[in-house]
């Protein structure tokens, strides 16, 4: 299981995070450097010069962060991205909503929870929250994925949230323990950076203090603002290893990104923050 929060982190700023642990179950963690939130691009082209559809007319990004299946829910954001990104519309057609992408988003989620879970039962279920700006309304938006399964089967039920700093939609393994944590850090709070950040306080507090088993590894973070989602690093003391005399990490799911290689002339630039 995972733990996931989405939150409006200040006006025109979605703010996610999730821990990183993938686990089978209790005793059996395959990895703490796993990805739960994952950009869905879309793309939608119009009829151009040449008379193909091949004319971008609005390009817009999501967030998708998923708890549960990894198999499922990767499978489901894998077809999603691929459609969305490949949309055709007669000239002048509005974008769609993001009302509109979250119902589409939830019929993929839908085909592979019913088919994988066939075989593999309720361990084959995933929750998950799309967020980002409405690309008719720029309204800052949640969807919240939720299976269930009952005597007609499997069904996803889906909550609509408009995001203020206060409602943080919450989702994985005893999500009232980080309700709680998040209310008792808002309530001492002394600075409101310290409200607008409860949440990752909170997540770091419980994956520190080994609190849920099934959460673990470090902090992943994005932020979507606009159009645009970004994958943002995490600042963390390091041991200086000499020669060298650094003392701070960028970290993206557990790994630093001043250990990695530049690609071809270009270096991995990444927004940071504690």
């Amino acid at each position: 299981m995972t733990l996931v929060a989405v939150w409006q982190h200040a006006p025109g700023r979605l703010h996610a995070i999730a821990d990183t642990r993938i686990s089978e179950g209790p005793g059996s963690v395959y990895t703490d450097h796993g990805p739960k939130i994952l950009p869905i691009t879309m793309v939608c082209r119009q009829p151009g010069p040449s008379g193909f559809i091949d004319q971008v007319k609005c390009r817009h990004e999501f967030g998708f962060a998923f708890a549960g299946s990894t198999l499922t829910a990767l499978s489901a954001h894998a077809l999603a991205n691929i459609l969305c990104g490949n949309l055709g519309g007669l000239p002048e057609a509005l974008p769609p909503s993001l009302d509109e992408i979250a119902y589409a988003v939830g019929t993929i989620s839908f085909q592979y929870t019913k088919e994988i879970g066939a075989i593999g039962g309720p361990k084959s279920v995933f929750s998950a929250i799309l967020f980002g700006h409405c690309p008719q309304t720029g309204q800052g938006l949640a969807f919240e994925y939720q299976p269930s399964i009952g005597q007609s089967g499997i069904q996803i039920n889906i909550t609509k949230y408009i995001l203020e700093q206060k409602n943080v939609v919450i989702i994985g393994d005893k999500p009232q323990l980080l309700r709680d944590e998040i209310e008792k850090i808002r309530t001492e709070a002394t600075h409101e950076i310290i409200v607008a950040d409860a949440p990752m306080i909170a997540l770091k507090r419980l994956i520190s203090q080994n609190v849920i088993e099934s959460v673990g590894g470090s902090v992943q973070q994005a932020w979507s603002h606009s159009s645009r989602l970004e994958v943002v690093s995490t600042m963390e003391p390091i041991t200086p290893q000499p020669p060298s005399t650094r003392n701070a990490g960028l970290f993206v799911l557990g790994f630093d990104t001043f250990d990695m290689q530049t690609i071809g002339a270009y270096q991995i630039v990444l927004t940071g923050r504690m």
